[in-house]
């Protein structure tokens, strides 16, 4: 036997020949080596790595297989000593059997001689003749000219096969039907013989049709014996390529395959024939008449089916007998059946072109009777050089039916994705199952004729596959979003463009179809495809396994998917169905395989008809020919003959081309295919249809797609599921609770300004800024953000199945949809009204639901009040409908019990002796009484005269009240008492009575001097409209004539049925007999008077329904003379006041007062819902029964509270009409209580006398404002009010700012100016500024030269007065009209030139951005505060951005924009960050709130040198030690531990700057740090704080690492240093310095070991900005007191040095240090050398040095390692000493000496000693220390 042998082949043909060697040498003991010999595009094959020696014999193109030179040195040079051949290549060439003989290699085959004889099939025919074997009519020799061929074909007659001597494997031999074929196929056959075998012999037979294939597998072992194993059927090919070959044959019977096998012996015996060889036959049925057709002198492809039928290897048994081996023995007996399937990289949608590529996906099947021969594994590519197998399936059965579905199973198991490529399995699959496989009668060209009329293409799931492919194709496109959303994130500007339900235009086997996919949920998307005129639509489930396997459920069908796209083609296994899907291009014509062009038969211009071939290329020795689609024009050829192309790569553009007699030639003429979907379940579940319907709103909450074609659907789905669920009595609350959190928890995320409990806490004060600082890098670890948000965004991200914040996919795509969501929450907030609508109309949930929902409520106003104030508005709705509405009622039927049971027991005991305690119980009762009459009334069995006094005592008051008694009159009963001289009637009747009561009213009118009357009227048949009622009721009273002494009568009209609403009538006599007193309509006059009703008589009042009907009265009111004020006011009562109070006691509520509060706003809501209203002038007017014992800061709790609950009702005042102790006199006095809301948004609390001034309406003052307040924005005379004493000024004919004496509101420029003056403790004469106010109704404060001559004006008028300026900038910028242009602009430069003028001379202008400042105002703002040299502040607020270019510009310039004008230019993300805004307030309240305490600690009275000091209670001496020091994992617990020589010796530990400026500065006094929100300055943390009542200036190093936020740069440090500068925060610092300049003292608290001196830090300016702290110091005027804390080294030395300022007094705390540089650093690099002696000195160093000397071998190794090791720690000692010396030496002692310092001092001196040398200065000595001491 052979010790090596080389393989002549690859891939399967190699594999083959490797597994039988092994199993041989596994079997004998004796190692076979294996040659593998391969070429550059299979060195890294499967073949080649499982081959013990590789040989590479170069490049594929080269076609070194049939190189016989190539081979032979192979051979030569691998030292082996065989050579299998295998199938193909050279394996039937005689002239590489007669090298290897040469080279004395054994050659695993027949003899030259015999392969001459049978391998030529022309020779092999000629044999097949002489031994009698049938040979159908052929050429009888080679046709070597197109002629001779021509010749021989007339002579035989078409139809033909043209094929090669030589050919083999289906290649080389094309049919010819006609002349024209053959000269069309002459030369491609020819030269693809040549190219492949290396002949291109060919010759001409007859094409036998109808007949089968079967051919006999011969071993033969040359010396006289040869076996066949049985006889093959190989019928079922494509164009001569066989794909399913079968054993045996089940058309043969048994002496047909006898006569078979026994003829095809023969013949290898009579030729001496060694080796494999098979005889091929064709044979037709019908005539049962055999065809010789050719003998293949080697191993077949199918072999395998005849090894497993006959338990023979052939491989085996071919090295057997060419290593001189016989048949011995009996031949095998074959037994079973066996089918093979030739799986290939080949793509039947496509002519079964070549589909090479990498195998990205190979899962090949198993189990019992399948085998798999393979030359590939997963990873390897197949190379467009060779062949396209990728395994051939087998399947072995007892009998063909087993096998068969055998070979079913196993295909359809079968995994194989090809990068860009495709498979043949479908169709293989398609085959097995046709009825002529089943049956075994497909003939030779059965598939051929099947195909031509468009059969066996597997349209099976083809809908499915179009999906698949389009949801491949979304997510691409998503991902791509996606990372475009992280990568824009992180440069700061996150945007995204994502178009859900965009049609995608894709192409299934030339058929064009559109799809529309939307995502509505993780794993769910909604698909429509459009296929001519119809759309199919489907909800699809998608689950992926991994990259390539998933599974699809469409309407409850599961279908197995894989998947691989590569460009535009998407290949889509669907069941075992593969469908490659491609995306249309448009004309774009690309490689479907790496091939190489060899033809380019048209010229760019060329117009051609469909279907007419555009490229040829060739891959795996095929031709494929591209054709045209559609009639086209070559627009474009980017490749010529030659070129190599990979998969996908572009070749033409063609351009489409109308026909001129058919409109439709342009469209695809391939029919469409019958796409099916599996059709919804004709039955589902109630609560299944439910849980799904809200699926989809959840998805769409979450940021999912909506279908653009049908935004409403899920919505409108599941509103038709809730209601049916409703009606079937099954209520969704439970689950749409969740929809509710959702929206919440993503509102959250979207909020522009902090919740309530946020305000002041951190720098960046927003969520929606939060999530963008979080999106640049998803990284919590580095984002700097607090906690609190994290919690928000882990509860956002927890509905998509997110439980943790480390960085994913998933997270990825949770972050991505989130930002989808907040972009695009129109929708959303449409489907969480319209819930809350129908909870509106629901009862209260069950008693385990209301908590739940209760809290979700609860978070839902919270999170929408501002952004979404509609769904904040219907969720209080909601609140209160459930919460509070069921509470009041509940508390009312008790109250209404307990009257009942007074009245029944007065009915029963109408004498009994506790009558008038009982009355009086009931008239004290908390809830309305008439409801309870009008009951009672309806009954008519009833005494009402008890109710009638009850009530008449609850008009009129029990005080003057007398002579209560009962009268008959008319029929009627009567209650009557007197009353101030008057008579008080009252009388309960039915409607039908009313005429006779009126009677007897007149009647008891005669003996009296005055009547008022109350009738209460049952009315069950009462009209709708209350103009009807009124008349009706006029016109009745006035039937009966009433005497004069009648003065009133109030008809109350009981509401009918269950209706709470009752309503008021008053008739007044005048002129023309009894008149309805129109005004007071709805209201009882006596409540009217409370509530004074007569201050709206300028206005049109109509009563409307409310909450609570019968004690809540709601009124639109319409303004008399102006129609457009429209407006609603809610009148009420308060009966109860008892409050509830903490343990301290604070006031907590007062429940009864907030219960009918909550109503009366609510009954707003409600109609400003139904009447679409939006006035900002609606009111509240509450009376209040009980004594108000409230203190005044009771009143401002009540206010916060007010605030909450009324956010979005347009309220402007709440009228509280009390009575209330007199402080002095302890009496009871009538007041008014107002709750106004002021124009920054706050409520203002004024208490005083009750007054009837008439409300006005709105005039044209009030609209201004109004108009400035929908823009968001303040009406500058109502700021104004709001800053102190405002006097208004206006230039006058000289262009000076004087007084003006005019309402307000008649400005004319867009600026208004003035002067404000404001009384504080500090100065009672007041703050004086001159204020400049931007006027937004006026162009939105455009500027041009009215308004910069205002803003010149106002900066000299400051600089006269000596006072600062106080801007509230509003400007859209210069003026853009028709009429003005660019001398608005130099009326802008002027303001800027004296602006900068101002600011020069030490002038301060202090800036709060009211609103939106575009151009030339931001330009102004940063003139006025954000250079180095100027005094004056910058304040913003949520509502407030500074841009150049307004949004709307941007975006159509085409510039670079955001998502509005704060993501340009607000302060959370841009004017914070950068310094340029220096506070930050919630609003322009708190925004004055910032600037009075900046003049608090700012303002110079004029004619006063420096601000004045402040009282403090803070002793000077205080000692800070004991100060708490609260830092999370910090060693210090105090402040004193800082500066211990117990706890911090080196003074290296980090501590927390802040608590060491609060713990030095004034106890009692506020503390104002700014530029808190500056970014990557956080190491300078600059505060004006009060020391001894001093203002001061402090500034303190930051003493512990700063995390940075996002990704850092690499050329700078990861976190922000303790004690060190860098570029930010020293501009920080300078700025600093040079605003306290000239104006209070400076006080720096350093542990300052220098500036950071990174490449980044220089990048960004640090030389510049340190430099800029050098000269603030020089520049100070003033006195600087320099406090070294724990270090003092470096460039601090430089720009802090007392050299520079000789006001500056240098204090050092004890133990501090203070040096060039630190002992440390001066050691490792000053001292270098001196460490180096030391270390070389020492002991342990020498005497291993020592050791190494004399050592040698592998003992000199070990010591050399040792004593680097030695060397190491020794130089850290030696460095530690000479730090230690080096701090000695220059101690802070040693800073003392030479003038550095100026005294040393304890921690305790800290405080006294600071205030002390500040005192020492001229400009404080005499101040009038105003502070206490210890």
């Amino acid at each position: 036997m052979f010790t090596r042998i080389a393989i002549v082949n690859r891939g399967e043909a190699a594999m083959r020949l490797i597994h039988a060697v092994r199993g041989l040498s596994a079997e004998t003991g004796e190692p076979i080596e294996v040659v593998a010999l391969h070429t550059d595009v299979d060195r890294d094959a499967t073949f080649v790595r499982e081959a013990d020696i590789a040989f590479d014999l170069g490049p594929a193109a080269a076609r070194p297989y049939l190189n016989l030179k190539v081979l032979e040195r192979a051979l030569l040079e691998t030292g082996a000593d065989a050579a299998w051949v295998g199938w193909g290549f050279v394996a039937e060439d005689p002239l590489f059997a007669e090298l290897c003989e040469r080279i004395g290699v054994t050659f695993v085959g027949p003899s030259p001689e015999a392969m001459r004889k049978l391998g030529d099939k022309i020779g092999a025919k000629l044999i097949a003749e002489e031994v009698g074997v049938p040979v159908a009519p052929w050429s009888r020799g080679a046709v070597d000219t197109v002629d001779e061929a021509k010749a021989a074909a007339a002579e035989i007659g078409y139809p033909l096969m043209l094929k090669a001597t030589a050919g083999g494997g289906g290649r080389g031999i094309r049919v010819v039907t006609n002349d024209a074929d053959l000269v069309d196929a002459y030369e491609r056959t020819r030269d693809e013989a040549a190219r492949a075998f290396g002949s291109g012999i060919v010759f001409l037979e007859r094409l036998v049709t109808g007949a089968r294939h079967v051919e006999v597998q011969v071993i033969a072992d040359g010396q006289g014996t040869a076996w066949a194993l049985g006889v093959r059927d190989c019928s079922v090919q494509r164009r001569n390529q066989k794909i399913i070959e079968e054993s045996a044959s089940p058309v043969l019977a048994p002496e047909q395959v006898a006569e078979l096998k026994g003829s095809a012996e023969r013949l290898a015996v009579a030729v001496g024939y060694r080796g494999a060889a098979t005889v091929e036959f064709l044979y037709h049925p019908g005539e049962k008449l055999f065809a010789f057709l050719e003998v293949n002198t080697r191993l077949q492809v199918e072999h395998p089916i005849t090894e497993i039928t006959n338990g023979f290897d052939l491989v085996r048994a071919q090295l057997h007998v060419a290593s001189g081996g016989r048949l011995e023995g009996q031949p095998p007996v074959e037994r079973g059946h066996a089918i093979e399937a030739r799986l290939n990289a080949e793509d039947p949608d496509r002519d079964f072109a070549p589909s090479p590529g990498r195998i990205a996906l190979l899962d090949l099947p198993a189990g019992p009777g399948i085998r798999v021969d393979t030359g590939v594994s997963e990873g390897d590519t197949i190379p467009a050089d060779f062949d396209s197998m990728i395994a051939k399936i087998i399947a072995y059965g007892s009998d063909r039916d087993e096998a068969l579905g055998r070979l079913r199973r196993a295909m359809a198991q079968t995994r194989v994705i090809i990068e860009g490529g495709s498979t043949n399995k479908s169709f293989v699959l398609e085959l097995l199952n046709q009825p002529e496989v089943i049956d075994g009668s497909a003939d030779t060209g059965w598939i051929d004729r099947v195909r031509a009329e468009g059969g066996l293409v597997a349209h099976q799931h083809s809908a499915i596959a179009l999906a698949a492919a389009a949801i491949d194709a979304y997510e691409e496109g998503e991902a791509v979003e996606r990372q475009r959303l992280l990568s824009t994130a992180a440069g700061g500007r996150p945007q995204v463009q994502h178009d859900s339900g965009a049609p995608l235009d894709l192409k299934l086997r030339g058929v064009a179809y559109r799809v529309r996919v939307a995502r509505i949920g993780a794993h769910r998307f909604r698909i429509a495809i459009e296929a001519g005129t119809q759309t199919h639509t489907a909800d699809v489930d998608l689950e992926r396994f991994d990259d390539h396997a998933a599974q699809m459920v469409v309407n409850r069908v599961r279908y197995r998917l894989v998947t691989d796209t590569h460009g535009p083609v998407h290949l889509i296994d669907v069941d075992g169905i593969t469908h490659r899907v491609s995306r249309d291009e448009g004309g774009v014509v690309r490689s479907p395989a790496p091939a190489l062009v060899v033809a380019t038969p048209l010229e760019v211009g060329d117009e051609i008809e469909a279907g007419a071939p555009v490229l040829v290329l060739e891959s795996m020795k095929m031709e494929t020919v591209l054709r045209a689609p559609v009639r086209s024009r070559l627009k474009e050829c980017l490749v010529s003959v030659g070129t190599q192309v990979e998969t996908g790569a572009t070749l033409l553009r063609l351009e489409p081309l109308a026909d001129d007699d058919d409109d439709d030639a342009a469209t695809d003429t391939t029919d469409a295919v019958e796409l099916e979907l599996p059709a919804e379940p004709t039955h589902v579940e109630p609560h299944e249809r439910t849980t799904r319907t809200q699926e989809d709103l959840r998805s769409q909450l979450l940021g999912y797609d909506v279908d653009p074609q049908h935004r409403t659907r899920p919505l409108d789905d599941y509103l038709t599921v809730r209601h049916a669920a409703l009606e079937s009595g099954r209520r969704p609350l439970a689950d749409e609770l969740e929809l509710i959190t959702v929206f919440a928890d993503l509102a959250e995320l979207s909020q522009n300004r902090p919740t309530g409990e946020d305000l002041g806490v951190e720098h960046v004060h927003s969520a929606r800024e939060n999530f963008h600082t979080y999106l640049q890098s998803l990284d919590v670890e580095r984002d700097g953000l607090p906690e609190s948000f994290h919690t928000q965004l882990g509860r956002a991200l927890g509905h998509y199945g997110v439980t943790e914040l480390d960085r994913t996919p998933e997270l990825e795509s949770a972050v991505f949809r989130i930002f989808l969501a907040l972009q695009n929450p129109a929708d959303s907030a449409a489907v969480i009204t319209t819930l809350l609508r129908e909870w509106l109309t629901e009862p209260t949930p069950r008693e385990e639901l209301r908590g739940p929902v209760g809290s979700a409520l609860d978070r839902l106003v919270a999170a929408t009040q501002v952004r979404f104030p509609a769904v904040a508005d219907l969720a209080r709705g909601v609140v209160y409908a459930w919460y509070g509405q069921p509470l009041l009622r509940r508390s009312r039927a008790r109250v209404y019990n307990d009257v009942r049971k007074q009245l029944r027991y007065l009915d029963e005991n109408p004498q009994t002796p506790d009558r008038a305690e009982r009355i009086a119980e009931m008239v004290g009762s908390t809830e309305p009484l008439v409801r309870i009459l009008g009951q009672r009334i309806v009954r008519g069995n009833t005494d009402n005269t008890v109710m009638l006094e009850v009530l008449t005592r609850r008009y009129y008051g029990n005080k003057g009240l007398s002579g209560v008694r009962i009268q008959e009159a008319g029929g009627a009963t009567f209650v009557i008492a007197d009353r101030d001289g008057s008579r008080l009637v009252s009388a309960a009747v039915s409607f039908e009575r009313l005429g006779d009561t009126m009677s007897g009213l007149a009647e008891l009118a005669r003996d009296s001097a005055s009547i008022d009357a109350d009738i209460y009227l049952s009315w069950e048949q009462q009209p709708d409209e209350f103009d009807t009622m009124a008349q009706t009721l006029h016109e009745i009273i006035a039937a009966n004539a009433l005497p004069n002494q009648v003065h009133r009568v109030t008809v109350t009209v009981a509401g009918s049925g269950d209706a709470r609403m009752h309503h008021h009538f008053t008739f007044r006599p005048s002129a023309t007999g009894m008149a309805e007193e129109r005004l007071i309509r709805g209201l009882h006059p006596y409540i009217a008077q409370r509530m004074q009703l007569e201050r709206l008589h300028k206005f049109d009042l109509t009563r409307l329904p409310s909450a609570d009907d019968e004690e809540v009265y709601l009124f639109r009111c319409v303004a008399k003379e102006n129609p457009s004020d429209d407006r609603l006011i809610a009148f009420a009562q308060v009966r109860d006041l008892t409050a509830m109070r903490d343990n301290d006691g604070r006031l907590l509520t007062i429940p009864s007062a907030e219960t009918t509060l909550a109503s009366c706003v609510d009954s707003i809501r409600r109609a400003q819902r139904q009447g679409n209203r939006t006035a900002n002038t609606n009111r509240v007017v509450m009376y209040i029964w009980p004594p108000m014992e409230v203190s005044d800061h009771d009143l401002y709790t009540i206010a916060s509270h007010i605030r909450g609950m009324t956010s979005g009702v347009g309220l402007e005042e709440i009228q509280l009409i009390a009575r209330r102790r007199d402080s002095e006199s302890g009496e009871l006095k009538k007041v008014s209580v107002r709750f106004t809301l002021n124009a920054t948004g706050g409520i203002e609390v004024t208490v005083g006398d009750s007054t009837g001034e008439p409300i006005e309406p709105v005039d044209e003052y009030r609209q201004k404002v109004l108009r400035a307040a929908r823009r968001n924005t303040v009406y500058p005379y109502e700021l104004a009010t709001l800053l102190g004493d405002f006097a208004e000024y206006d230039l006058d004919a000289e262009q000076r700012l004087v007084p003006v004496d005019r309402p307000k509101g008649r400005n004319t420029a867009a600026i208004v100016a003035g002067i404000v003056t404001t009384a504080t403790d500090k100065y009672p004469e007041g703050v004086t500024r001159v204020v400049l106010l931007g006027d937004p109704t006026k162009s939105l404060g455009a500027l041009s030269e009215p308004e910069c001559s205002r803003v010149i004006g106002a900066l000299d008028l400051a600089e006269s007065m000596q006072v600062p300026l106080e801007w509230y900038a509003l400007s859209s910028g210069a003026r853009i009209s028709m009429d003005s242009g660019t001398e608005n602009m130099d009326s802008v430069a002027r303001a800027l030139k004296r602006v900068v003028e101002f600011t020069q001379a030490g002038g301060e202008i202090n800036i709060v951005v009211a609103g939106i400042n575009v151009g030339a105002q931001p330009y102004w703002n940063a003139e006025a505060t954000m250079l180095m040299h100027t005094k004056g502040v910058l304040v913003m607020t949520p509502d407030s951005a500074m841009v150049l270019t307004g949004k709307q510009s941007l975006d159509f310039s085409g510039g670079v924009s955001a998502e509005d004008n704060f993501g340009i230019g607000g302060y959370d993300r841009v004017m914070g960050p950068n310094g340029q805004a220096q506070y930050w307030a919630p609003n322009l309240g708190a925004a004055r709130d910032i600037l009075m305490s900046h003049y608090d600690h700012t303002y110079v009275l004029p004619g006063e040198q420096t601000p004045r000091r402040s009282d403090t209670a803070d002793p000077v001496d205080r000692d800070i030690s004991d100060f708490p020091h609260v830092l999370p994992d910090s060693d210090f617990t105090t402040v004193g531990d800082i500066f211990s020589s117990a706890t911090n010796p080196d003074r290296k530990k980090p501590f927390d700057i802040r608590t060491v400026m609060r713990a030095v500065a004034d106890q009692d006094l506020p503390v104002l740090e700014r530029w808190a929100g500056m970014a990557d300055a956080e190491t300078a943390v600059v505060q004006d704080v009060h020391l001894g009542g001093i203002p001061v200036c402090l500034l303190g190093i930051e003493s512990r690492e700063v995390q940075r936020r996002g990704y850092t740069p690499t050329d700078g440090p990861d976190t922000y240093t303790a004690g060190t500068l860098f570029p930010q925060s020293s501009k920080k610092a300078a700025r600093a310095i040079n605003v306290a300049s000239g104006n209070r003292p400076l006080v720096v608290l350093a542990n300052l070991s220098g500036f950071d001196g990174s490449p980044e830090s220089l990048r960004k300016l640090q030389l510049e900005y340190g430099a800029e702290i050098g000269r603030a110091i020089v520049n100070f005027r003033g006195p600087i007191v320099f406090c070294v804390i724990s270090r003092y080294h470096g460039g601090a030395f430089v720009v802090f040095s007392k050299a520079l300022n000789p006001n500056m007094t240098v204090l050092a705390i004890e133990g501090s240090f203070a040096s060039v540089l630190g002992g440390a650093p001066a050691a490792a690099v000053v001292f270098a050398g001196e460490v180096g002696k030391r270390v070389s000195a020492d002991p342990r160093v020498r005497d291993l040095e020592a050791k190494l000397g004399a050592a040698s071998g592998v003992d000199r190794s070990a010591l050399a390692a040792e004593l680097a090791d030695t060397r190491q720690t020794v130089r850290a000692e030696k460095i530690g000493e000479v730090a230690a010396e080096f701090d000695a030496v220059h101690s802070i002692q040693r800073a003392v000496e030479v003038g550095s310092v100026d005294a040393v001092i304890k921690a305790a001196e800290l405080r006294p000693r600071i205030i002390g040398a500040i005192e020492n200065s001229a400009a404080w000595s005499d101040r009038g220390s105003r502070v206490t001491s210890s």
